[in-house]
């Protein structure tokens, strides 16, 4: 008995799709338009994943080319399944354009405005492909979601916890090693310290201070890695389960390896766990990732024995697939289905107005009718169900590869109409979706290093690590000191911190709290508190705003207000074995004064603002545990300080009226 192969049919004359020029026509076409429409949320995660300070974003780029390969992979099985339209994922579609819409103002959210624009997708695959060719697509869509930035507020969360279980792990792990090597490590909450013998002398020293701060690295991208392993194998449900469960304990233990591997250097040469050898430790820990996640699966397939002569079955029945002939195309009737998806989704743009409107009836200029509003928003849903009755029912009368093809141009058509309505709202309004940076007038390095009864006793250099946690190479941190009190007086000593932001696709700035409790000292609390500098170096101007002296500038600086919002951070030791110490900070941005990093976000910048910059001025007393003695003597400090600092940061009324930046394409 013998047996023969079924040979593939790809040959023939009915080519596959892949092989037609209309399918690459479509793709070009839909995806143009969903590129186009979604551009300015894909321009802002091209500058994060490329951006230094965001290393931990930089695989964001690589997850569509896994998204598009597993497609390939299943080219044959999604040709096996029948293709059909399904009309609520066009509900889906819209759902996630008008969500776009609402995260970009008022929501203002970057996270959320990926996420609808995956729900978009979402819809739109599935209003094309149908449930059936859906249970293959949810996947490479889904997947798309780990390239999306989470918000800092939750990433942090997240990954700080975990990173307090990595640094338990690796102090473990180096004591462990300590048995045979003569060392000792300790962690306080997520720094590790380490005593050893150099050059025959007991030391301790801190493992990279950096990395305390930092929260576990590469944590999205051993996820995506993981998720991608699971899926792009031939596996059950179950194992695929498993090896996505595994992806966080995995990252977790590839963190406590590279710290081990960081102390173990530090002890030999403390240069070894800085700079250039730190960031190849890092990247080296994706090699026993992957082979972490390899071995998981190899496990897992010798858990389950497969059926042989069923792949081989299957594998057969693949090659002996038949593809359909290539529809033809007429594009009279394409024409009239873009034309009905333009009016559809601007019936559907109207009814999300008047959905809005139903509560502020204001929003429509000159009326005040609430009744009439709501009755206008029932007659519009009305139209848009009986326009997608009709369309559902013509679609049905043409045969299956034209009605696919009218599906394709109506998707064109809604994709176009929103791409028009979105650049119209966006020129009327004058709205700048992304920010352009803005050069500082001056260098931080410019404010004095003596000034009144101030006088500057240490100007500490940052090391690259800290500035990849900082996130910005323009800052001082400094220490001054009162010249008219003695070092050991309370509130004698103050250190000054300045860091600059501009041009950054993501306005998160870095604050103090997470390094202090990283650095194993127990946060006291945190309030709003009112900075009131002295009125008598101050001039007040028409408009309400003040001036004064800067010995960098010789006219006045503007100062936006006398009485500045601010927070204050208290935080003490442990057990208590010493006084509790105040930390003051807030933010200038785009000429406001303001107290926290959400009120940067929400309430720095205007939308119509071309360009934005954020700066944090951090005042920390030393030897002070009072919280009023403490906001005194940043008061006296910020009094004289504040217009050197304001003299190097861009004036916003100049930025207003484009008299600054001078060289428009300039950098900071």
């Amino acid at each position: 008995m013998t047996s023969t192969t079924a040979t593939t049919s790809w040959k023939t004359a009915a080519s596959a799709p892949w092989q037609r020029w209309s399918t690459w026509l479509w793709l070009a076409l839909l995806g143009g338009l969903f590129i186009l429409l979604f551009r300015n949320f894909l321009v802002r995660m091209f500058l994060i994943a490329t951006d230094r300070w965001e290393g931990d974003w930089s695989h964001a780029i690589v997850i569509p080319f896994i998204a598009g390969y597993y497609i390939y992979q299943h080219r044959f099985d999604l040709l096996k399944r029948q293709r059909q339209i399904w009309w609520p994922g066009l509900v889906v579609m819209f759902l996630g354009i008008f969500s776009y819409s609402w995260w970009i103002y008022p929501g203002r959210n970057d996270m959320f405005q990926g996420y609808s624009m995956i729900i978009a997708l979402f819809g739109m695959v599935l209003f094309l492909f149908g449930l059936k060719r859906m249970l293959i697509l949810w996947f490479p869509v889904i997947y798309l979601t780990l390239a999306v930035k989470v918000s800092d507020r939750i990433w942090e969360q997240i990954a700080w916890k975990l990173q307090l279980i990595a640094a338990k792990s690796a102090s473990l792990a180096l004591d462990f090693v300590g048995a045979f090597m003569n060392l000792d490590a300790s962690v306080e909450g997520s720094t590790i310290k380490i005593s050893f013998m150099r050059d025959a002398v007991w030391v301790t020293e801190s493992l990279n201070v950096a990395e305390a701060c930092s929260g576990l690295r590469m944590l999205a991208a051993f996820v995506a890695l993981g998720v991608a392993v699971a899926f792009l194998a031939d596996r059950s449900w179950w194992q695929r389960m498993v090896m996505v469960c595994l992806t966080v304990p995995i990252a977790v233990m590839v963190n406590v390896g590279r710290v081990t591997a960081l102390g173990l250097l530090q002890t030999v040469n403390k240069q070894w766990a800085a700079g250039d050898v730190h960031t190849f430790v890092g990247m080296l820990m994706l090699i026993p990732a992957l082979l972490s996640f390899l071995l998981i699966g190899w496990i897992l397939d010798r858990i389950m024995i497969r059926n042989e002569e069923l792949d081989y079955a299957a594998g057969a029945k693949k090659a002996a697939f038949e593809f359909e002939p290539a529809p033809r195309v007429d594009p009279w009737p394409l024409g009239l289905s873009v034309l009905a998806g333009c009016l559809l989704a601007g019936l559907v743009g109207l009814s999300y107005g008047l959905f809005f409107a139903c509560f502020r009836p204001a929003l429509i200029g000159g009326v005040d009718n609430r009744p009439m509003v709501i009755g206008l928003f029932v007659i519009v849903v009305f139209v848009i169900v009986l326009g997608i009755v009709f369309l559902r029912r013509q679609l049905n009368r043409a045969a299956a590869p034209l009605r696919h093809q009218a599906a394709q141009a109506i998707c064109c058509g809604v994709l176009l109409c929103a791409v028009s309505g979105l650049t119209f709202i966006v020129g009327s309004t004058k709205a700048v979706l992304i920010k352009k940076p803005v050069q500082m007038r001056l260098p931080m390095v410019s404010i004095p290093q003596q000034l009144g009864k101030w006088e500057m006793i240490n100007d500490e250099r940052l090391s690259d690590e800290v500035l990849e946690e900082l996130r910005t190479k323009f800052y001082i941190s400094r220490q001054y000191r009162d010249t008219t009190m003695t070092l050991s007086d309370p509130g004698s000593t103050i250190r000054f911190h300045v860091a600059y932001y501009t041009g950054t696709p993501d306005t998160v700035p870095h604050v103090p709290e997470r390094c202090f409790v990283a650095a194993g000292l127990t946060p006291r609390g945190k309030e709003i508190v009112t900075l009131q500098m002295n009125k008598l170096l101050y001039t007040q101007t028409a408009d309400g705003s003040f001036t004064a002296k800067s010995k960098l500038s010789l006219t006045p600086v503007r100062v936006p207000q006398l009485d500045i919002p601010a927070t204050m951070f208290s935080y003490g030791s442990k057990n208590a074995t010493s006084p509790d110490a105040n930390v003051i900070y807030f933010f200038a941005a785009n000429g406001k004064f303001l107290p926290t990093p959400d009120h940067v976000r929400f309430h720095g910048f205007s939308l119509t603002d071309e360009y934005s910059y954020y700066c944090k001025i951090e005042v920390g007393v030393n030897l002070v545990g009072d919280k009023d003695l403490a906001q005194q003597r940043v008061n006296d400090f910020l009094s004289d300080f504040l217009p050197q600092v304001m003299a190097c940061l861009p004036d916003w009324v100049d930025v207003s009226q484009g008299r600054w930046p001078e060289d428009k394409g300039s950098a900071p």
